[in-house]
């Protein structure tokens, strides 16, 4: 094992966050490598010092951290978790008090896109918490650069992120999206990367303006290398704005304005006024470019980009195939990484691949096999099976259930690749088949593929009166006016052989009719990213659920 990590484990008396916080990138990648080795010790060592830290807070003396010696103590004394047992003591944190789920008072708050009923969680970060999370972050990084040798450096990067400025509790504590964290952790040799946008554009509240001012800037910057994000729809949502008003943009780039946007702060527009200049030379060869082709896509005023880092897993991997066509052809794919709010879990360590081993040293986790079962630790998994995952953080998290289905993709060392699969919510259960909707949505894409068909956006609703699978389905427009009939029948022949549930259910019981696929007008599933936005989420962050709770808007189905 790697010194350092044997001094950890052999004479306790550094915590394990403090080891991580010291190494330098070449020391970080190498505890990393070693703890692949010895998934079952390290995360005894982790879980160890996660209770020793928190023993005399608020919550570990609730649950007698100072009596846990082991895992099987560890689960007779605290229960699998959800959010809504932290979030009185997420208020109380807020509000300024300390010790109760960590030792002192949070250093930040992380809040998330989404809602637990009507209220977003506030996630309480500790110092330790926040090592951690960079220390993934900083690793995934390691795994970039060892692809792209300096890429990092090399060009401008464009993060597709939030970062919600100025926002604190009561107590005047910061809160940030999980995103603006990442983008403030990403670093080269200590230094920020150099990003192909002013940071004030962040600060912008209305996202159409905010859409403008990221391409404008960005479409200046021929060296972009790097685009990062989560969802790779979102890009291809850019590059359509800044094409449809490249007459406009191109205009302020030469001028060194940015009237396209329209009404900005008086504080932001001082700021951005204060780092635009004229760029004549690059607006005349963008325009060239316009001449030329007609369009102004990433592929041509991009020409450095090497690599776009998106998640490539679940639904949102579909979209990497929209994004391809628009940019070069020596273009490369990686792995955002497995995350939530809640933390980073995997280091992505292949091109075109989703999955990761999991981050051994900055978590302790559990996976509930979702055929049923007791709780496994990570030496405990098994290959191409399905597991929701559980959480213990150093930043008072316990045993707490993401509600995210993983699955194992091979091994690294002794530790699994995870790649997240959906969200365990997603289930189609109309007459008790539990089929994951993620699971027919890449069906239909199959046999839509065979079909010459091009899906763009798939929801599905469960029908429990009909009793009936409505698949709604929107296409690129050059593969609409597709058969859904056809479509239908050959998706419903590949379930039914593919599930042999489904198949009694449908076939042989007569529980459930055979689903059926409806097409949707262009333009649906811009409608729902901005139902989304406009309910104040980001469209950075924003994930179109596969199974829908109601039907779509009659109004958008096509006749």
């Amino acid at each position: 094992m790697n010194n350092k990590l044997t001094e950890v484990l052999q004479s306790g008396t550094k915590k394990i966050p403090e080891i991580l916080a010291e190494s330098t990138p070449a020391d970080l990648y190498g505890l990393a490598m070693e703890s692949y080795q010895s998934p079952e010790e390290i995360q005894e060592l982790v879980l160890h010092q996660i209770l020793e830290f928190a023993r005399e807070t608020e919550f570990g003396r609730k649950r007698h951290f100072h009596e846990i010696k082991n895992v099987d103590d560890f689960h007779r004394h605290v229960p699998i978790s959800e959010w809504q047992d932290y979030d009185i003591l997420s208020d109380r944190m807020a509000n300024g008090e300390p010790d109760i789920l960590f030792p002192g008072k949070a250093s930040l708050f992380i809040t998330t896109t989404g809602t637990t009923g009507n209220k977003p969680k506030l996630i309480p970060e500790s110092v330790p918490g926040a090592i951690a999370r960079n220390a993934v972050m900083q690793l995934r990084m390691i795994s970039m650069n060892r692809h792209f040798p300096g890429i990092l450096s090399k060009g401008s990067v464009f993060p597709l992120s939030n970062y919600t400025p100025g926002w604190k509790t009561s107590a005047g504590i910061p809160v940030a999206f999980a995103s603006g964290v990442t983008l403030d952790q990403s670093m080269v040799g200590g230094q920020p990367l150099r990003v192909a946008f002013p940071m004030a554009v962040f600060a912008v509240t209305d996202p159409v303006i905010r859409d403008y001012l990221l391409m404008r800037y960005a479409v200046q910057h021929k060296d972009v290398t790097i685009i990062a994000g989560n969802n790779a729809g979102r890009i291809r949502e850019l590059v359509s704005l800044a094409d449809s008003q490249s007459g406009q943009i191109i205009h302020d780039i030469e001028t060194g304005t940015f009237d396209g946007a329209g009404i900005i702060e008086p504080g932001i527009y001082n700021k951005l006024s204060k780092e635009t200049k004229p760029d004549p030379d690059r607006a005349a060869e963008l325009r060239l470019i316009k001449e030329k082709n007609g369009s102004l896509l990433p592929k041509d005023y991009w020409p450095s980009l090497q690599l776009m880092a998106f998640w490539l897993s679940a639904s949102v991997g579909h979209y990497i195939s929209d994004v391809k066509p628009l940019t070069p052809s020596a273009t490369k794919y990686m792995d955002m990484g497995y995350g939530a709010s809640e933390g980073k879990f995997n280091i992505p360590a292949e091109v075109d691949k989703a999955s990761g081993p999991l981050s051994l040293l900055t978590a302790f986790y559990e996976f509930i096999p979702v055929d049923g079962g007791a709780p496994l630790m990570a030496h405990q998994l098994e290959n191409n099976k399905l597991y929701d995952m559980v959480i213990t953080t150093w930043a008072g998290l316990y045993r707490y259930n993401l509600g995210d289905v993983i699955k194992v993709d091979g091994f690294t060392g002794k530790t699994p690749n995870i790649v997240f699969q959906y969200k365990s919510g997603e289930i189609l259960n109309i007459a008790e088949e539990k089929i994951p909707a993620s699971v027919v949505s890449d069906i239909i894409r199959e046999m839509a593929a065979t079909l010459g068909i091009v899906p763009v956006q798939i929801q599905i609703y469960p029908d429990e009166t009909g009793r009936i699978y409505r698949c709604y389905m929107e296409t690129t427009p050059d593969t609409a006016g597709f058969d859904a009939a056809v479509l239908g029948e050959k998706t419903e022949l590949r379930l039914a052989k593919s599930n042999i549930i489904y198949n009694i259910i449908v076939y042989q019981h007569k529980l459930m009719n055979p689903l059926k696929i409806i097409e949707m007008k262009q333009g649906w599933q811009r409608h729902l990213y901005q139902i989304k936005t406009g309910a104040g989420q980001s469209s950075t962050q924003v994930k179109l659920p596969i199974m829908i709770k109601q039907k779509p808007d009659p109004d958008w189905i096509k006749e």
